[in-house]
């Protein structure tokens, strides 16, 4: 039987947080799935389940280098910066 899955077009987070994606070398190139597995994994961990008290955010100008993640509580949003920025 398939999972089902909530995935809105648009969150209800407030507390909007900009850092730098983790950076992972493999073979001398930048691997862009391990650095969003790490960070998911680390947020899933620290802060908890996405789409309810995290979700990516796509409102703003960002560069490619950058993760913009939105939070349910300003504390998360705290942690958040001071791990990856």
């Amino acid at each position: 039987m398939p999972r089902s899955y909530y995935l809105p077009d648009i969150h209800p987070f407030e507390h909007i947080a900009t850092a730098h994606w983790p950076i992972i070398l493999v073979n001398n190139q930048w691997d862009w799935v391990s650095a969003v597995d790490e960070m998911e994994l680390w947020l899933n961990r620290n802060v908890g389940s996405h789409y309810s008290e995290w979700a990516y955010h796509n409102g703003t100008s960002i560069d490619y280098w950058q993760a913009c993640v939105a939070f349910r509580k300003p504390k998360y949003k705290t942690l958040f910066l001071l791990q990856w920025t």
